[in-house]
C-alpha cells in the first residue's frame, strides 16, 4: 500500500470528557477489546481525515462484535458524554465501522506523515494500537499501565502526507521522551518498514517503549502574510502590546535589536499538579489577535543556556498552550516543549530535540480553527515538528512572548529577536484594514539589519 485512505481519525476515551485510556482508530475494529477498550468508550473526537471528502461519511458504533447490534453514527465533532447521544451507548461499544450518513462539520485533522501500528505480541499479534502523531506516556492517565511497556512488534506505513525528506520515528524508554530511543527513519521511497520482535533487538525493546514521537520537517508555506512584526528597536514598548507581570518578579528591557526578559526561581504558568504548588506569575508580552494565524520568534542561545520562554496563546489562565525553549538545568535540558494547559490540567504534547547547542533557535505556532502545530528550527527554512493539539479557544486570543524559572533552577535571561505574526496571503490585506497599524515603517538601519539576515540565510541554504 502506498499510503492509508484515512477519510476519518478517531480518538477513542474510556472516560467521559476525553479522560482516561484513548486510542486512535482510522479503519474498522471488529473487535473494542482488539484496543483494550472493550465496553469502555464513553467519549470520542472525529476528525476529518486527508481523504475526507464525502460530507455524509460517518464512524459507526456498534453494540456488539462484527458490526452487530444496535448502532449509531457519528460525523466530525466532539462528543465528551456519549451516554447523551441516542441509544445510550456509553460503555456499550463492542465495534467500529465507517460509513455513509449525514455529519455536521468539524474540526480538520491536519496533516499525517506516517500511521505507526504497534502490537502487544510479536509477529503483529494482540492487542494494537494507532499513532498519529506524538505520545509522551503511553501510561493511562489514572495510574494504569495501558500500552506502556507492552509494545512487542511495530509496523511504520508511510502516511498520505509524508514530506520530500526523511520521516523519524523514534521509540523511547521511558515517559515524556526520555531514556533510551529505537528510531526508525521512513524514507520518501519507502512503503512500510517492519520489526516482528522488539526483543530480540540488541537494544532489548521488547515490552520497554513508553513514548512515541514522530519526528518530520514541514514547510510551512501556508501562512505567509505578515501582519505584525516587532524587532524591538528604540526604548518604548509598541501600544499594541500588553505586558504582565502579576507578583513583579520578572524584568524586560527593549534593547537596540532584541528584548529581553528575565525571570526569577519559581516563576511559573502552570496550576501545579493536582492544582497545588503552581502559579501564573511568569511574566509576559501578549497582543490580541483573530482566526488562523502563524506566529514566530527567534532566540539566540547562550553557551550556559539561561533560556527559558518562547511562544505563548493565552484565552485565559485555565485555556491557553506554550511552545518554549527551556534552561539548561531544566529536566528538559535545553530542549523545546510544547504544551497544553486547560481547566487546570497540564499536559505535554510534544518535544523538540536535539536543538540544545544551536545558535539560535526559531520557534513557529500555527492555528486552524482548534488545532495547534508547534515548529522548531534552527534556520527559519526547515521546521521540525514539536507536535499538534486541539484545544477550543475562540476570539479573540493574545499571543506573544512568555519567559519563566520553573522550580529551583537558577534565574532565567531569554532574549527575542523578533517576534512576527502570519496570516494566509489571501486574508493578510482584510486583517490589515482592519488594524492598519500593526506593520509600520522600519527604519533604514533596521532595513539593512534585515537584509543581511537574509543574505546570511540564503548562503547558509546553499552551503
Amino acid at each position: 500500500m502506498q499510503g492509508k485512505m484515512i477519510r476519518l481519525v478517531v480518538e477513542v476515551f474510556a472516560e467521559s470528557n476525553f479522560r482516561g485510556k484513548s486510542s486512535f482508530i482510522v479503519e474498522p475494529i471488529k473487535h473494542t477489546k482488539e484496543i483494550g477498550l472493550h465496553d469502555r468508550i464513553a467519549s470520542l473526537r472525529v476528525y476529518r481525515g486527508p481523504h475526507y471528502a464525502n460530507p455524509n461519511y460517518k464512524v459507526i458504533l456498534y453494540q456488539h462484535v462484527d458490526f452487530q447490534g444496535k448502532k449509531i453514527g457519528l460525523g466530525p465533532g466532539y462528543y465528551p458524554y456519549l451516554n447523551d447521544t441516542a441509544y445510550n451507548f456509553s460503555d456499550m461499544i463492542s465495534s467500529i465501522n465507517f460509513g455513509s450518513m449525514t455529519t455536521p462539520t468539524g474540526p480538520e485533522w491536519g496533516t499525517i506523515p506516517v500511521v505507526v501500528e504497534c502490537y502487544e505480541d510479536v509477529d503483529f499479534k494482540g492487542r494494537k494500537i494507532t499513532i498519529l502523531r506524538d505520545v509522551a506516556n503511553l501510561r493511562d492517565a489514572q495510574g494504569g499501565t495501558w500500552f506502556e511497556d507492552r509494545v512487542s512488534s511495530i509496523r511504520v506505513f508511510k502516511g498520505p502526507n509524508f514530506p520530500s525528506t526523511p520521516v523519524d520515528v523514534i521509540f523511547y524508554e521511558h515517559p515524556e521522551f526520555e531514556g533510551g530511543q529505537l528510531p526508525i527513519q521512513m524514507h520518501p521511497t519507502d512503503r512500510v518498514k517492519e520489526i516482528s520482535n522488539l526483543h530480540v533487538l540488541p537494544q532489548n525493546f521488547g515490552d520497554s517503549v513508553s513514548a512515541i514521537k514522530i519526528q518530520s520537517w514541514a514547510s510551512s508555506g501556508e501562512f505567509t502574510g505578515l501582519v505584525f512584526e516587532d524587532e524591538f528597536f528604540g526604548n518604548e514598548m509598541r501600544r499594541e502590546w500588553r505586558w504582565e507581570d502579576p507578583n513583579g518578579g520578572g524584568a524586560w528591557a527593549e534593547r537596540q535589536g532584541y528584548l529581553e526578559m528575565r525571570a526569577e526561581p519559581g516563576q511559573d504558568l502552570w496550576h501545579g499538579s493536582n492544582g497545588r504548588g503552581g502559579n501564573m506569575d511568569a511574566p509576559r508580552l501578549l497582543t490580541e489577535v483573530t482566526g488562523d494565524f502563524a506566529i514566530e520568534c527567534r532566540i539566540p542561545v547562550s553557551a550556559q543556556l539561561k533560556e527559558h520562554g518562547g511562544l505563548i496563546v493565552w484565552k485565559h489562565p485555565h485555556r491557553f498552550i506554550r511552545l518554549e525553549k527551556t534552561s539548561g538545568p531544566h529536566g528538559f535540558r535545553g530542549d523545546v516543549r510544547f504544551e497544553r494547559h486547560v481547566n487546570g490540567v497540564f499536559n505535554l504534547i510534544g518535544r523538540g530535540q536535539d536543538m540544545q547547542k544551536v545558535r539560535e533557535l526559531f520557534l513557529r505556532l500555527e492555528r486552524r480553527g482548534n488545532t495547534f502545530s508547534g515548529f522548531a528550527s534552527e534556520d527559519a527554512i526547515h521546521w521540525k515538528s514539536c507536535g499538534q493539539t486541539n484545544v477550543g479557544m475562540g476570539d479573540p486570543v493574545r499571543v506573544g512572548l512568555h519567559a519563566l524559572c520553573p522550580g529551583n533552577i537558577p534565574p532565567t535571561l531569554t532574549r527575542f529577536d523578533y517576534f512576527r505574526i502570519f496570516k494566509r496571503t489571501s486574508e493578510s490585506a482584510q486583517y490589515l484594514a482592519k488594524f492598519p497599524a500593526l506593520v509600520g515603517r522600519i527604519s533604514d538601519e533596521h532595513a539593512r539589519r534585515r537584509e543581511a539576515e537574509q543574505r546570511r540565510r540564503a548562503m547558509r541554504d546553499l552551503v
